[in-house]
Order: structure tokens, then C-alpha cells, then sequence
């Protein structure tokens, strides 16, 4: 029984809600710098054109049952400044926690100079929760702290980000959760809440030569609820289409990334090793596909991860 709580409780490091409390948590991702919408609604709209991208993570790689993450991302540049965006998600804990639900974004951009840029960003989001204890094999049938019932809650909750970002760089914060609305869970009340998340991040390139750029990025995730976690992330970019980089979550992961632009498309993949005192599985797996339509719309574009090379030579998405 020991054994089974405790794997419940990692569990609920990554974004579940139990019977007896919710501490919902951002997906777990390490593509931070690839797809830096999911990070910050202050992004949409930042891009010349319609950025899309689908997202699968395998968590606890080799472990049976181990969580499974499922994404579907978009967000457009409109005209006068203006961003849209949205973000499909399903979360699976392993059967018996399951996250799932769906973002709306809007954003608006506004130029500092003729080189920066400032934009802001807001979305509503509704999560759908399930814990199902009959999904459970327990060795003390019976226990209360897991009951073998099924519930289901809705939750509506709103997101804000801010993002200054000019030709080579980019920094900006966002909050999720804002509200911190209350679930209808069996337990206390006062705890059956959306806990509030905080990101900090921030990323700078610097072009060695004409074909090699390194690109250094930096996330910072708290909340009231669980430690802060510090995301480093570094990658070398060969003639804005070939990358090969390195991230560490201290206390957690080292992670190794590639990838590669061909035309519209962008292809991720990243290898999660784990350095903390996880018994459940050693590596993680998580793979991207994007795909770019270019409009004369956008506002503006910023330095980013999956890299376009523009004119002026700069790694743009």
C-alpha cells in the first residue's frame, strides 16, 4: 500500500488532482524552447504567419502504466498587432488520473522601437479532471486515503503572460491559474483548488558565423504548492536548420535534444535522463512535429527555437 501512495504522489508532482487534495501542476515538458507558446500566451501572434505543432511525451520510458502526454498547439499573427491561439491537451497519469482540456488565447503586440517589442497575452482554459479508484489494484482493499470510486470535476480558469522580445532575444513572465477555481471533489474544500504557477524565462542568440548560432534559454516554474524548478537549456544551430543542444532540471533531468527544419516543417525530439531519485523510470521520450504557414499578416517575429532563417540571417520560428 506504501508503494502504491507513493507512486500517487509522484504522480501528483506532474499535474493530478486526488480525492483529498488538487495541486494541478503545468504539463511536464522539456521543448520549452521549441514551442515557447505553451510556456507564455504572450507568444501568440509573435510569428509571421500560423505556427502548429503536435506534441507526445512519454514519461517514465519502460515503466508499465507510466504517464502519457498528448498536445495539439497553434497560434496565428493577425492584423494590427493582434494574436490567437489555442492549445488541446490530454494528460494520462497511468488510468487512474487523467487530465484533459482545451486553451483560448489573445494577445496583443505593441512596437518599443524599431527593434523590440512588447506584447501581451491572455487565455481561458477548461480542465476536465478524472480520478477513477477503481482503476486500482490495492494490497489493503478498503483503505480510505485511495476509495475506489470514480469522480469527475470541470474547472475554468484563465492565463497571463507579458513578453518583450526583440531580433536575437526574448524575456517575459506569465501566471496560470489566475483564479484558482475551486474543483468539486470529495475532501476539504479549501485544498480542491487550482493551484497558481508562475514562469519566468527568457532566451538570447548569438550568431558565431554565418552558418553556426548558439541560442542559451532559461524557464523558471514556482508555485505555492511544490519547489521551484529551474529549466537551462543550450543548443548549437547550423545555418538555422540543424540543432543539437543540452538542457538540466537539477534534481531531476539531463536532457538531450535535436532537431531539424525541412521546408514548412519542424521536427523535435528530446531524451530525458533522470538524475533524481526517481525508481520509476530512468528516461522520458518527447517528440514534436510543427508546421509553419506563412502569412504578411504578423506583427512582428522574435528569435525562437524551431528556427526560420530570415533575410538578416537571424533564427526565427
Amino acid at each position: 500500500m506504501k508503494a502504491m501512495k507513493h507512486i500517487l504522489l509522484l504522480a501528483a508532482t506532474f499535474g493530478v488532482v486526488t480525492s483529498s487534495a488538487c495541486a494541478q501542476q503545468q504539463l511536464r515538458r522539456s521543448q520549452f524552447v521549441t514551442n515557447t507558446y505553451l510556456a507564455n500566451p504572450a507568444v501568440a501572434g509573435t510569428e509571421s504567419g500560423t505556427t502548429l505543432f503536435s506534441t507526445y511525451r512519454q514519461q517514465w520510458a519502460g515503466f508499465a502504466g507510466g504517464p502519457t502526454t498528448m498536445l495539439l498547439s497553434g497560434h496565428r499573427a493577425l492584423p494590427n498587432g493582434l494574436g490567437a491561439g489555442f492549445v488541446l491537451y490530454n494528460d494520462d497519469m497511468g488510468g487512474a488520473i487523467r487530465q484533459s482540456g482545451m486553451e483560448l488565447t489573445g494577445a496583443y503586440s505593441v512596437l518599443l522601437n524599431n527593434q523590440d517589442a512588447v506584447s501581451f497575452g491572455l487565455s481561458m482554459k477548461g480542465n476536465q479532471f478524472v480520478f477513477d479508484g477503481t482503476d486500482l489494484e490495492l494490497y489493503q482493499p478498503g483503505d480510505e486515503a485511495l476509495p475506489q470510486t470514480r469522480e469527475s470535476t470541470f474547472g475554468l480558469d484563465f492565463n497571463a503572460g507579458v513578453m518583450v522580445y526583440g531580433q536575437d532575444y526574448y524575456f517575459g513572465m506569465a501566471v496560470f491559474n489566475l483564479i484558482q477555481d475551486r474543483l468539486n471533489l470529495s475532501g476539504d474544500e479549501n485544498l480542491n483548488r487550482m493551484v497558481r504557477h508562475y514562469h519566468f524565462m527568457g532566451s538570447y542568440l548569438y550568431d558565431l558565423d554565418n552558418l553556426w548560432a548558439v541560442q542559451s534559454s532559461v524557464l523558471l516554474r514556482m508555485t505555492n504548492a511544490t519547489a521551484p524548478q529551474l529549466d537551462l537549456n543550450v543548443r548549437g544551430i547550423l545555418n538555422g536548420t540543424y540543432w543539437l543542444g543540452m538542457g538540466f532540471r537539477p534534481q531531476d533531468a539531463f536532457v538531450l535534444s535535436l532537431g531539424m527544419n525541412y521546408r514548412e516543417f519542424t521536427f523535435a525530439y528530446n531524451y530525458d535522463i533522470s538524475t533524481g531519485n526517481n525508481f520509476l523510470g530512468a528516461h522520458s521520450h518527447e517528440l514534436s512535429v510543427g508546421y509553419l504557414i506563412p502569412t504578411r499578416s504578423g506583427f512582428r517575429s522574435r528569435p525562437s527555437s524551431g528556427g526560420r532563417v530570415r533575410g538578416n540571417g537571424r533564427i526565427l520560428k
